[in-house]
């Protein structure tokens, strides 16, 4: 092996890394990342992000629909069952928790 070849592999593996990092931070795993539906990790990152950050925003319910679907996610046979409408009921709660979130904000200026 060159040593182009080397330093080639060497910064190949340093940027998956820094890659599966950034994806665990968002809550997603990298393991079945590829081959699970882009609408369903949106929705769990909204899901990890809002319980970890906002948490005081949601209702109990809301609180209690995003980590059933976090769990579900996790689940191999669970996550190919959920379908576009769970996804939109998360997408929904972030919305709403947003939208508590600007009203918060207008109200300290």
């Amino acid at each position: 092996m060159d040593e182009l070849t080397y330093t080639i592999q060497i910064r190949a593996r340093k940027d998956e890394n820094q890659t599966s990092a950034w994806l665990k931070q968002q809550g997603i795993s990298p393991e079945y990342f590829a081959q699970t539906k882009i609408y369903l990790l949106q929705a769990q990152k909204v899901a990890t992000n809002l319980l970890k950050n906002h948490a005081k925003l949601l209702e109990q319910n809301q609180a209690n629909t995003l980590n059933n679907y976090l769990r579900a996610m996790t689940n191999t046979k669970k996550r190919n069952k959920l379908t576009e409408a769970h996804a939109h009921k998360v997408m929904n709660i972030g919305t709403q928790a947003n939208r508590k979130l600007f009203k918060q904000h207008r109200q300290n200026r």
